[in-house]
């Protein structure tokens, strides 16, 4: 599995815990619902300030979201 996987997997983790939808995330994160459902699957590359947006919407340090132990 790629590191875009399993970060993606992170994130998916994170929002079903926090009770969001994908679109609600989608919004907070100024995203389209197709694009973070892309980075959810580990379809795309993207960059770094993306994952801070992701990581601040979620409350969560973005060292968590790239820890993969």
């Amino acid at each position: 599995m790629n590191g875009f996987k399993k970060i993606g997997e992170k994130i998916k983790y994170y929002r079903e815990k926090r009770g969001l939808s994908q679109k609600m995330l989608a919004k907070r994160t100024f995203m389209t619902e197709g694009r973070l459902k892309e980075i959810e699957n580990g379809e795309i590359i993207y960059h770094f300030w993306t994952l801070q947006k992701i990581a601040k919407a979620l409350d969560v340090d973005l060292p968590e979201l790239l820890n993969f132990d």
